[in-house]
């Protein structure tokens, strides 16, 4: 991947920055971008590669990669390598399109990673992972020839949205519909190719559902650390106040305090929003989560059971993201 790079100074990792304004920023409105070229009439002919310069906090260290090569680790980091070749596909095409709108200056700021283009943190960016190390804890070398293979099958294919590339957010398992990108994130605007959609069955996933108990304490010592005034009773109190058209958590009451659905799953460290609360007894909570994830864009696992029922990664794309083009970026 490497070709070449440089250490950063401790000096310059204190100035480390992980701006929550990110998630605002990255849902810049499209019709304010650069539209992406169209195809020249030599489709399919391989130009220049792209390069770009990745950011990798675990080293400190920036390097400048061919985009390809750099997909490849991405793929393998980000979905499991048995998964069917079609929804690679779809995972290769979101991931290129994420790391060019990012070359491109869209969605986000680079202050976060030194000037460089994207970072390998998966809580910032795209998570990436090196050949050596997929190989000694996630696959052998066949694994790796699938997710090249979904990389090279797909070279040079993005999506766009109005000739604009889109921000493909994606997350592990929809938990049976993705969400509206207005219910996650304060934006101001509806993300017309970022909505709810219903999504195949992926209860067969160890992503879909997740049991947790929790004593009633517990929630009301979190409670009043972000909130001192809070007025929590002795027992349980809480309930679910309203739903997103998703089915997920808009707004909860605990004692006095009502939050989020987001906030909530933030204070607990829950899989996603999507919940169901049972009280075995006075002073526990049994939380159930379905799904893994933000909920917004490509669900992973659906795109894998999409695959598994015949659908090819275009159609996967155009399913999750809607009114969306799957095409070929000049080069």
């Amino acid at each position: 991947m490497v070709k070449k790079g440089y250490r950063l100074k401790a000096e310059d990792i204190v100035l480390l920055l992980l701006p929550l304004v990110f998630l605002l920023l990255f849902l810049t409105r499209p019709g304010n971008q650069e539209p992406v070229k169209q195809p020249s009439a030599d489709k399919g002919k391989r130009g220049p590669e792209i390069t770009l310069t990745v950011y990798n906090p675990n080293e400190s260290l920036i390097v400048e990669a061919k985009l390809e090569e750099y997909l490849v680790g991405v793929v393998a980091a980000e979905m499991p390598p048995y998964f069917d070749l079609e929804a690679l596909k779809a995972q290769a095409v979101a991931a290129r399109t994420y790391a060019l709108g990012r070359v491109k200056g869209y969605y986000g700021s680079t202050a976060s990673h030194f000037g460089a283009d994207i970072c390998t943190d998966p809580g910032h960016c795209q998570a990436w992972i090196s050949k050596e190390r997929f190989l000694e804890v996630y696959g052998g070398e066949d694994d790796w020839a699938r997710i090249e293979k979904a990389v090279n099958d797909t070279r040079n294919i993005v999506v766009t949205y109005g000739d604009v590339l889109i921000n493909p957010l994606f997350h592990s398992n929809s938990g049976g519909a993705t969400e509206d990108a207005r219910e996650v994130w304060a934006i101001s605007e509806s993300v017309p190719y970022l909505q709810s959609v219903f999504s195949p069955d992926e209860s067969s996933y160890p992503d879909y559902e997740k049991k947790q108990l929790y004593s009633w304490d517990e929630i009301a010592e979190k409670v009043k650390t972000k909130y001192p005034e809070a007025r929590l009773p002795s027992n349980v109190d809480m309930e679910i106040e309203s739903f997103t058209v998703s089915g997920r958590v808009d707004s909860i009451r605990i004692g006095s305090v009502s939050m989020s659905g987001t906030e909530f799953r933030e204070l607990l460290g829950l899989r996603s929003t999507m919940i169901s609360l049972n009280f075995p007894s006075a002073e526990s909570v049994e939380i159930t989560t379905y799904g893994y994830g933000h909920g917004v864009g490509m669900s992973q696992c659906g795109a894998d059971a999409l695959a598994r029922d015949g659908y090819g990664y275009e159609d996967i794309l155009k399913y999750y993201y809607s009114g969306v083009e799957v095409e070929e970026i000049a080069q």
